[in-house]
């Protein structure tokens, strides 16, 4: 039960910042009116591997390498914003 709970509020807090960020470079990369395609790309495979691995997690067996998998997925999310700091 415990592990359940774990999975379902990381996952959504992942859900969520997955969502910021996207929006974050697709409207800052926006240079007079243009979308950046770039961005917006990258936060549909971000939101693919995301929605993959949390289904995973809740339906297989092996729920801690889906984790982990998930972990190595934010990595791309985290990075750009230590740039700005």
């Amino acid at each position: 039960m415990r592990n359940r709970r774990f999975t379902h509020i990381f996952n959504t807090l992942v859900g969520v910042l997955l969502f910021i960020e996207g929006g974050v470079y697709i409207f800052s990369n926006n240079n007079e009116g243009d979308l950046h395609l770039q961005s917006i790309v990258m936060t549909i495979v971000l939101f693919i591997a995301w929605g993959i691995s949390y289904r995973k997690q809740t339906t297989s067996e092996k729920q801690n390498a889906w984790l982990i998998f998930t972990m190595v997925v934010m990595i791309p999310m985290i990075l750009p914003f230590l740039f700005f700091i």
